[in-house]
């Protein structure tokens, strides 16, 4: 980080504080102290008057000017209560940089400075959206066991809403910091967001990144993976259909196409057959000059495939011919791309491929199929 550029940036946000207090002794020496020794001015003001100190802060941050001193100026702030001028001097500095590195360095002194637990928690509650996010990294390096349950008090119960960006930046901190671990409590927390309207997307995200690897280009640990499909598939097997379908989509795109299957009867619950399995639509179809014969069948599925196309491709292309002119290409198969609830949403389905045929000039017969069985 250049220490430099951050002086000057402080400079340039941070006005000067009029001396006009009866310890604004301390804000002269400012002219010629750097560094740690601001921060010892600063206790020699907070110890003179604790009201002149909190408001004089920002003047003792701009001349300490570097990450050091300042995280060091915090923890004077903190040990003393001062939480308000140590939470809002973030967006007083408009290096990102230095932003993220007094965050850790606050953060990494919870274990040896008592208060810096409530300072955090008080953030939470305390701080608007943006402000808090700014603290975001405390929450990485502080590693108090007493933080770590606060959070998970925190994350096991999401708000209302179907997106809070402090409930957001909690459970980002948490699922980084705890990895896989995270994964028992996001499982909570996105099961009570999808009953109680929360964000129910937002925390299958934190999910998945509690499994990242850490580094460029590494893999996933098959162990990781496997945790985190298992809890998905816990998370939607205890919600409701529209948010079973977004897991469902989840793990059928991250290739757990088995996982993805065994959920479409949650995402379908009005579509499931007395045997508990799914029904389908498939169709070959016949075609030449300008005659076409729609070989039609009911396709039963135990809720193992994402999709049935693959298995009935060959089945249905061996059906008898009962045109007298043959293709020369092989016959076009079809599926219903979604489970069906009955035999009358099949005839449905084939009515519109039967129209869509008619309406380029075929001359359209269907024939009723035996129907099929996949296991």
């Amino acid at each position: 980080m250049n220490r430099v550029a951050l002086a000057l940036s402080l400079t340039l946000v941070l006005p000067q504080v009029a001396l006009a207090g009866r310890c604004d002794g301390y804000l002269r020496k400012l002219e010629t102290r750097k560094g740690e020794a601001v921060v010892s001015e600063f206790a020699g003001m907070l110890q003179c008057d604790r009201d002149e100190a909190e408001q004089a802060f920002d003047e003792f941050m701009r001349a300490a000017s570097q990450v050091g001193p300042i995280v060091d100026l915090s923890l004077v702030a903190i040990d003393a209560k001062l939480y308000t001028p140590v939470w809002n001097m973030m967006e007083k500095i408009p290096d990102y940089q230095a932003r993220d590195e007094i965050a850790k360095g606050v953060g990494a002194y919870c274990g040896e400075h008592e208060e810096v637990l409530p300072f955090l928690q008080g953030a939470y509650f305390g701080l608007r959206d943006i402000q808090f996010s700014q603290w975001d990294d405390s929450f990485l390096t502080c590693e108090s066991p007493e933080l770590v349950e606060w959070i998970e008090s925190i994350v096991t119960k999401p708000p209302s809403t179907v997106y809070d960006e402090k409930y957001n930046t909690l459970s980002t901190a948490y699922a980084q910091r705890r990895g896989p671990d995270a994964l028992p409590v996001l499982e909570r927390a996105a099961i009570e967001a999808a009953n109680g309207g929360g964000p129910f997307n937002a925390i299958i995200e934190k999910m998945d990144l509690s499994v990242q690897p850490e580094g460029l280009g590494a893999e996933m640990a098959e162990e990781d993976r496997q945790r985190l499909e298992a809890a998905l598939v816990t998370v939607a097997n205890a919600v409701g259909p529209e948010q079973a379908a977004l897991v469902a989509d989840r793990l059928y795109n991250a290739g757990a196409e088995g996982s993805a299957a065994s959920l479409l009867p949650r995402v379908y619950p009005d579509r499931v057959q007395s045997d508990g399995g799914l029904l389908y639509g498939g169709a070959s179809i016949e075609a030449c000059e300008q005659q076409v014969v729609i070989h039609a069948v009911q396709v039963s599925e135990p809720a193992k495939r994402w999709s049935i196309l693959a298995d009935i491709e060959q089945p249905l292309r061996s059906f008898k011919h009962r045109l007298k002119c043959d293709s020369e290409q092989p016959w076009p198969v079809l599926a219903t791309a979604e489970p069906v609830a009955s035999k009358s949403d099949l005839d449905g389905w084939v009515d519109e491929i039967v129209q869509q045929w008619t309406d380029k000039g075929f001359a359209v017969k269907v024939r009723d199929e035996k129907p099929l069985d996949l296991e």
